[in-house]
């Protein structure tokens, strides 16, 4: 019984812990529901927001999961830019402004796992995302009809635009590049906060969800643009005097990005130092057998 009860002991004083990292690399699709804050636009008569989406068509990822936290690289092709309704005189709509945004993302984010179950880690994020910008224009196609142009808004000189006492008549327009790339930025920051989660099918492979809101930083336009928009020298407006293509104001882009993905797990495993108690360092076990010095023969 004695040396049952030691060998107990023994088993019991022996600890191995385990620290495990999962790394992954992955495939990702999305879509983005972007909002273009703008207060020369929120001023404008003409534009009324619409609710927009966006595909973030392809995307890889690239992850590494600790205990209580982890790291997670999303470089993405994606698309933002809310478009608006144009609205005559009565607020019939007569067309559309099709903000567009086409970036290479690379955002970077912790995680902070709120669990860490086995087959199941739902984190929060916070993330950076550096944005270099591909393509960038504002499009407006709209029929013809009489709008009501603010002051300071330049009337356009070409046929088919008449300015009256109430309004200007506008002819039919399709797919009119308005503002081009080159009055863009090529450069853009985004901070984003979320939600993330990883459900593992096996060993191998695991299913992502990831839920964000993303903040742009830095107005998306040139700041000659912005200069120009502030002291307006162009065309004529209704009142003729000089105006700029829109009212000034500052603009921020913000969407809410929804991204699923499919990952290949790397999972490593680093083995701490394994840590033994003899039976004398525990104490108190006076019943356990003293070991015996035996001499060689």
């Amino acid at each position: 019984m004695r040396v049952v009860i030691a060998i107990a002991v023994i088993l019991l004083s022996t600890g191995k812990v385990w620290c495990q990292n999962v790394e992954s690399f992955g495939i990702i699709v999305g879509l983005n529901s972007p909002i273009t804050i703008d207060e020369g636009l929120q001023k404008d008569p003409r534009y009324f927001g619409q609710f927009t989406l966006r595909a973030s068509p392809i995307g890889f990822s690239y992850g590494i999961d600790k205990l209580g936290y982890g790291y997670l690289i999303t470089p993405t092709y994606l698309q933002i830019g809310q478009k608006y309704n144009i609205k005559n005189t009565i607020g019939g709509e007569i067309g559309t402004r099709d903000i567009q945004m086409d970036y290479i993302s690379l955002p970077i984010a912790l995680k902070l796992h709120i669990n860490d179950l086995a087959f199941f880690r739902l984190s929060a994020v916070a993330a950076l995302n550096f944005n270099y910008l591909i393509s960038g224009k504002e499009i407006i196609t709209h029929s013809s009809a009489k709008v009501r142009y603010p002051s300071g808004v330049s009337v356009p000189t070409t046929p088919g635009y008449i300015v009256a006492y109430d309004g200007v008549f506008v002819p039919n327009v399709d797919e009119e590049v308005y503002v081009s790339t080159d009055k863009f930025n090529a450069f853009q920051l985004f901070a984003g906060l979320g939600l993330h989660s990883d459900f593992d099918l096996n060993d191998s492979w695991s299913l992502n969800f990831d839920g964000r809101v993303n903040f742009g930083i830095f107005d998306p336009r040139q700041t000659s643009y912005l200069d120009q928009l502030k002291k307006p020298s162009g065309a004529p407006d209704i009142n003729n005097v000089p105006g700029a293509p829109d009212l000034s104001g500052q603009r921020r882009e913000v969407y809410l990005s929804v991204n699923f993905g499919l990952s290949y797990i790397i999972q490593s495993q680093a083995k701490q130092k394994v840590k033994k108690t003899t039976i004398r360092e525990r104490g108190g076990n006076k019943g356990a057998p003293k070991p015996r010095n035996k001499k060689p023969r």
